[in-house]
């Protein structure tokens, strides 16, 4: 249940700010501030992405998986996850998809699937993965051990939209 009330408050968090900035830095400042004294100890990681229908993105991090780009991992600057540092500054990464780019976005669940031996999935494994569509990449982490959730979203710019 507290998990559940955490999601609720910020995903209201997002909804309410997305009126008022399109910047991913005010927005997860903004849910840092809603998060404070509310984590009971622990923490919530969370990445905020904006992407145009030309390709161009911003993107803040605290303390999430960064994004992959065509099998690349995106270097973002570190940042502490929500709710645990009042004044945490989250700095923004921009860049430019090209046509034949895809962003890859996903939750922990993936690189920390355990097999039966008790081996991690791990990040070596991710550069490749993130090549393949989001549908394969969830179901990989599954039969190799699923014990989190796993959550998989690719992004691509087609034209004059976003896929």
């Amino acid at each position: 249940m507290p998990a559940a009330m955490t999601v609720s408050l910020l995903v209201g968090t997002v909804r309410t700010l997305a009126h008022y900035t399109k910047s991913p830095s005010e927005i997860l400042a903004a849910m840092n501030v809603r998060m404070l004294g509310r984590t009971a100890g622990g923490f919530t990681t969370c990445l905020v992405l904006h992407v145009n229908l030309e390709g161009s993105f911003t993107v803040a991090n605290a303390g999430h998986i960064a994004p992959y780009i065509s099998g690349t991992e995106l270097n973002s600057a570190p940042a502490l996850p929500l709710g645990i540092m009042p004044d945490q500054v989250y700095q923004l990464v921009k860049g430019t998809m090209n046509a034949q780019d895809r962003i890859v976005l996903l939750s922990d669940g993936v690189p920390e699937a355990r097999s039966q031996t008790n081996e991690l999935f791990g990040f070596n494994r991710l550069s490749n993965l993130t090549r393949l569509s989001a549908e394969e990449i969830a179901n990989a982490a599954q039969r190799f051990g699923q014990e989190d959730d796993i959550t998989v979203l690719s992004l691509s710019v087609s034209g004059a939209s976003i896929v």
